[in-house]
């Protein structure tokens, strides 16, 4: 077994920093898609509090991250 192997990226949280930058994105530009693009995910908090740190899988990143390449692929043609 791989020593990375047991990390499934299903149940893996990141912060909104950690996000973007995965991204390639600012953390202001990665809050304007969030709240105008679609296929930005959103995250969640933990608690219902205003100052709950945003989280997000780190699936759903990725996956935006393949979303935002494809874009560019498809633009760029």
């Amino acid at each position: 077994m791989k020593a990375n192997q047991w990390i499934d990226p299903r149940y893996v949280q990141v912060s909104k920093k950690e996000a973007a930058s995965i991204c390639g994105l600012s953390i202001s530009e990665f809050d304007r898609r969030r709240s105008s693009d679609p296929d930005c995910p959103k995250g969640f908090k933990e608690s219902p509090g205003r100052t709950a740190p945003v989280r997000f899988r780190l699936a759903d990143i990725y996956a935006y991250s393949e979303a935002i390449m494809e874009r560019a692929l498809s633009h760029s043609g």
